[in-house]
C-alpha cells in the first residue's frame, strides 16, 4: 500500500462514530506535541516484527499491551525514563499470614509470631520471595516492647524482643 496523504479526507470518520479525524490527523502529520492520544492498541507487536516494547517519549507515559510468557495479554506502561511497569497479573492473599504479588514482581509478605529476649531464627509463614528479601520490619503486638528483626535469607529472618512478646511483621522482596 502506498502512502496517500489525501486519505483520510476531512469527512472521514473513525468507525461509525460522528467524530471526524481531520484535527487529529493534522496533529499526527505535524507531530503536534499537544496531541495526547487517550488509547493506543499495540497488541501483538512481536508478530509484526516490531520491538516488544514501545520507545519512551519525553513527558509522557504510554500504555500498551503485549502477551506474557504464557501467551496471555497483559497491560504495561513505559515512562519517559524507559521504565516499563506491568499493570496487570498480580495476586493477593488477604489473610494473616498473607502476601501481595505486584505485576512488576515486587512481593510483600506479612504475618505474626512470638519473640523472646534472645535472637531466634524464624521462617516466613508464606513462601514467595523467588529472588531476594530486601527488608523486614515489624512491631510488638499491643505492648510497649521493642522488637528487632534481621534478614537471614529469602525464606528466613531473626527476631528478638525487649521482653517476650507477640509481633507483626512485613517483609518486602521479589
Amino acid at each position: 500500500m502506498v502512502w496517500d496523504k489525501t486519505k483520510p479526507q476531512g469527512s472521514t470518520k473513525i468507525r461509525n462514530l460522528g467524530v471526524v479525524i481531520t484535527p487529529n490527523w493534522e496533529a499526527i502529520e505535524t507531530a503536534d506535541s499537544t496531541l495526547l492520544l487517550q488509547a493506543i492498541n499495540l497488541a501483538d507487536r512481536d508478530a509484526l516484527g516490531i520491538a516488544s516494547d514501545p520507545t519512551a517519549i519525553a513527558d509522557s507515559v504510554i500504555t500498551f499491551c503485549k502477551k506474557d510468557a504464557s501467551g496471555k495479554p497483559q497491560g504495561y506502561a513505559i515512562d519517559p525514563d524507559s521504565l516499563i511497569t506491568k499493570l496487570t497479573g498480580g495476586s493477593l492473599t488477604a489473610a494473616n499470614p498473607g502476601k501481595v504479588v505486584f505485576p512488576n514482581g515486587l512481593i510483600i509478605i506479612w504475618g505474626t509470631g512470638a519473640a523472646n529476649t534472645a535472637w531466634a531464627e524464624k521462617t516466613f509463614a508464606l513462601t514467595g520471595f523467588t529472588n531476594n528479601c530486601f527488608n523486614i520490619t515489624g512491631s510488638a503486638n499491643g505492648s510497649t516492647n521493642t522488637v528487632g528483626f534481621d534478614l537471614v535469607s529469602k525464606t528466613k529472618y531473626k527476631v528478638k524482643a525487649s521482653s517476650a512478646s507477640a509481633y507483626h511483621y512485613f517483609a518486602i522482596g521479589n
